[in-house]
């Protein structure tokens, strides 16, 4: 399961809104220390997001009273090195161990599990974000200059890789990337269908909760729903499975809610149709607005 750590540097009162959401989102919140970079320049904050499957990715965020005055407090990072950003965040974790160590802090484990995924992540991504105190929301994301283009080229060749939709049918067998997505897009769609998508927490941290009914019935009842188990519960590694045994088993969960409108088929077709959406939706943006488009293709397919 992905972690979002929060580490604050500034200290000043007026931006405790954000990271006090952030904490309400399920992000460890770390703050009593100063990390500089380049000119000397100490962050408001730096979220750092471990994903399973070891990539990480590092956001400067500068907070600010008004949109532009934030935008240019952020933009001043763009030409900065990543790797230099990387090495003062490493010795800043270092002292952030040694002082929780030392004061028996019960984060530093989670700081030590950080420390060791680092050592052994992919490169790392950075970027640099403009945020508002109130409400307490980033309005700016953009990668550093010195990756930009690594970035795009990413891309690129992910579009070419992703050229053909997943195909959903009988015996699949799901890459990492794949394992997620399916199973984001099916807790989302499940949300929708019973009436659980209320959340104001960001789609990475609603995604991360133990919580969703959905995974607590078949946590419950793992001898009914074999392949939803292998689908959503433990890491999201890659695996083999029956996608059509999945499906049978959500129209099964669906009926009491939506009586005589889920089938198996119907299902697949949702999930279809919602998993390219959910590849375009942004981990750091509102679940709502995943559940918004979740609930357009749960209405039309009602229609």
């Amino acid at each position: 399961m992905s972690k979002t750590f929060l580490f604050r540097f500034d200290g000043k009162p007026e931006n405790a809104g954000f990271s006090d959401k952030a904490r309400e989102n399920g992000h460890v919140v770390y703050q009593g220390q100063e990390m500089k970079i380049g000119r000397g320049w100490v962050p408001d904050c730096l979220e750092v997001v471990m994903e399973d499957d070891g990539a990480c990715s590092f956001t400067l965020v500068e907070l600010e009273a008004n949109e532009v005055t934030a935008l240019v407090s952020a933009r001043k990072y763009l030409p900065e090195s990543a790797g230099s950003i990387l090495a003062a965040f490493r010795e800043y974790l270092g002292r952030a161990i040694r002082r929780g160590r030392s004061s028996a802090d019960s984060r530093v484990k989670d700081l030590e599990g950080l420390s060791a995924a680092l050592g052994q992540a992919p490169p790392v991504r950075v970027w640099t974000a403009a945020a508002l105190r109130q409400p307490a929301q980033i309005i700016e994301k953009l990668p550093l200059i010195d990756q930009a283009h690594d970035l795009k080229a990413a891309a690129h060749t992910h579009a070419e890789d992703d050229g053909e939709p997943l195909p959903l049918e009988g015996d699949v067998v799901l890459s990492p990337r794949d394992h997620k997505n399916v199973s984001r897009s099916v807790l989302l769609l499940d949300a929708v269908v019973r009436g659980w998508d209320k959340s104001e927490a960001s789609l990475r941290a609603w995604r991360n909760l133990r919580s969703q009914p959905l995974r607590s019935t078949i946590r419950e009842r793992r001898d009914d729903y074999p392949a939803l188990v292998s689908l959503l519960l433990g890491q999201k590694f890659g695996v083999r499975l029956n996608i059509n045994d999945c499906a049978r088993e959500l129209a099964a969960i669906w009926s009491p809610f939506r009586p005589e409108r889920h089938s198996e088929t119907s299902v697949l077709a949702l999930i279809q149709r919602f998993m390219p959406v959910d590849l375009g939706l942004d981990p750091a943006g509102s679940v709502r607005i995943a559940f918004e488009k979740a609930r357009r293709i749960v209405n039309e397919d009602a229609a």
